[in-house]
């Protein structure tokens, strides 16, 4: 099936392939944005520093939806408070402001939603107004949050609207919200505040989300819906580093993919470590035994044969690149489509160079098997690029 990525921590981001360097792709003015798959897009800070010491990188998904979902002030940001520590769980019958007896975040998560925060306003994105669950985890989360869009700009930050609202509460616990009635039509009141930009910023739980919207939602996740459009989910946004947790995602922390190394990072480490010609990178990632099949050159090919393949083309192609057109995930496999592209300024399959512009499929299916890459096929486009070489 293609990935689903309520049961995917992180997105796939745009991989070297054939030794080849990708190209960014701008939404609007944003020069921070690139496109790093067919839908799903990537925004970094704006500021010169690091912020906060951690990876401030946010992904999205659609990224045919960035400028609305960056710009639009009549959305509402429907959020999942930040990284909690599973090893302590709700006590029975706790109270939403007892903090000693419920989950509540970790350091390291407060410190990646402030960077969430930073990022966003560095690029422009602040909300104008926030209404919090009672709860000490969403409670955290909104200081951090706030904290990190006041990096960025303090004074527009000073005044801003905060409710807590029980109504946001954890669905069902003990005076939480009853049912997810007063949720919606919060959400489908909302048409901007005409006196300051921006969505609003809901800080609820997962259950309240998942009811609602029937989406199944990641610690510190935003859920961007539009009030115009009947309540419609217009896409996701969340840092890169987002993972599963043990509490709501059991099923997919049980997934073989997710043993040792999540699949779709480790398939994208693959790419970088034969794009740089890393030896020691590659054999992290692969098996003992590791074959790659489907080329046609050389049939089943160790790691030797399979580089020496790769060099064969990428070794004629100048300003060559690889975009990534579509991922799939099922059980433990991966499969990856893409284009490569570039100019034949060097000899390929013993044709000299012609300076034509060439561009061919190929297509990739990684089975992992305990954290790593067990066996390859990996196939291009040969017939396509040879015709591209042999025309004047």
């Amino acid at each position: 099936m293609k990935i689903n990525r309520n049961f995917i921590p992180t997105a796939f981001v745009v991989m070297s392939f054939f030794g080849c360097a990708t190209q960014a792709q701008e939404v609007a003015e944003w020069d921070t944005i690139q496109k790093v798959s067919t839908h799903i897009g990537a925004m970094t800070s704006a500021l010169e520093d690091p912020v906060f010491g951690v990876d401030g990188t946010v992904v999205f998904e659609p990224f045919q939806a960035a400028d609305d979902m960056f710009s639009r002030g009549d959305l509402v940001f429907l959020m999942r408070h930040g990284p909690t520590d599973w090893s302590k769980r709700d006590e029975n019958g706790v109270a939403s402001t007892d903090c000693e007896n419920q989950r509540i975040m970790t350091e390291i998560g407060q410190i990646q939603m402030r960077t969430f925060a930073s990022t966003l306003a560095s690029n422009g994105v602040f909300p104008s107004e926030i209404v919090v669950s009672e709860w000490c985890r969403n409670q955290q989360t909104l200081d951090a949050m706030l904290a990190g869009f006041s990096n960025v700009d303090s004074d527009r930050m000073a005044d801003i609207p905060v409710e807590t609202d029980a109504g946001v509460n954890l669905l069902l616990s003990l005076g939480g919200a009853p049912n997810v009635v007063g949720l919606r039509d919060r959400i489908s009141s909302w048409q901007g505040n005409p006196d300051r930009p921006g969505p609003l910023l809901i800080i609820s739980h997962y259950t309240n989300i998942e009811e609602l919207t029937q989406f199944r939602v990641l610690e510190g996740e935003v859920i961007v819906i539009d009030p115009a459009l009947d309540n419609r989910v217009l896409g996701y946004i969340r840092l890169e580093s987002a993972a599963p947790d043990e509490g709501h995602f059991a099923d997919s922390l049980e997934s073989p993919l997710l043993e040792g190394s999540e699949a779709l990072r480790m398939v994208e480490r693959y790419y970088e470590a034969i794009g740089n010609n890393d030896l020691n990178a590659l054999d992290e990632i692969i098996a003992d035994g590791w074959v790659s099949r489907g080329l046609s050159n050389v049939g089943d090919a160790d790691v030797d044969e399979f580089l020496s393949s790769v060099q064969e083309i990428s070794g004629g192609l100048s300003n060559s690149r690889f975009e990534l057109e579509e991922s799939y995930i099922s059980d433990n496999v991966v499969t990856v489509i893409g284009n490569v592209s570039g100019d034949h300024t060097g000899e390929i399959f013993g044709i000299a160079p012609t300076g034509n512009s060439v561009e061919f499929q190929s297509i990739a299916v990684h089975i992992i098997d305990n954290g790593t890459i067990s066996e390859s096929w990996q196939m291009v486009d040969r017939v396509a690029l040879i015709q591209q070489l042999s025309n004047p």
